[in-house]
């Protein structure tokens, strides 16, 4: 494929059972050279001024009935998992619940009975045992490459030891796009005149 032709993507639709698509399309997607390439306020704008610092987290042995709990009654789409010296040891998400959940239907589909208790199940089993994180003095941008490069939607931040000290997601950034849309060009504006 030529590099400089557009790549395409693919948009597809499910319907009823989601076995196939009901429709697709096709979308356009520039190629990576045609996209802008100079610095933005982004790569100035450290973590540390747009994460949440008030983060509810999970140590291993948490129920997932409380962290399922947690995330709606916070309204949080991740739950850090911590040691006891507050660093992270892993992440649970929305997607993670959600799998759970899937895999619970499917087996149920099979003719398996359905598990007696889920609430049995903790924590360490559901997350992810990984951890992305950012130091809190990495820029915004840092955070956005992280996120679609990992495909993930939260960045847990730690200090310089390790502790964990807040989380970014993509809605943060996002909002911080909105609030900032334009003023890297009104600054560079600014200092011509």
């Amino acid at each position: 494929m030529d590099e400089h032709q557009p790549r395409s993507r693919r948009c597809s639709v499910y319907r009823g059972r989601g076995l196939t698509p009901a429709s697709s399309v096709e979308l356009l997607t520039p190629p990576q050279d045609q996209l802008p390439q100079r610095r933005t306020l982004a790569d100035c704008i450290p973590l540390h001024q747009i994460m949440q610092r008030d983060v509810i987290c999970a140590r291993p042995d948490l129920d997932v009935a409380a962290v399922t709990d947690l995330m709606i009654r916070h309204h949080v789409g991740c739950i850090p998992v911590v040691d006891e010296r507050r660093h992270p040891i892993g992440v649970i998400t929305k997607f993670d619940v959600v799998e759970q959940i899937h895999a619970t239907l499917m087996s149920a589909q099979n003719g398996s009975p359905l598990p007696q208790d889920i609430q049995a199940r903790c924590a360490e089993e559901v997350m992810m045992p990984l951890a992305l994180t950012l130091f809190e003095h990495a820029t915004i941008s840092h955070a956005a490459a992280m996120m679609m490069t990992e495909d993930t939607h939260h960045v847990i931040v730690v200090s310089t030891t390790g502790e964990l000290v807040g989380v970014v997601s993509s809605l943060d950034i996002v909002g911080w796009l909105v609030r900032n849309d334009g003023e890297l060009d009104r600054r560079e504006a600014a200092e011509r005149h």
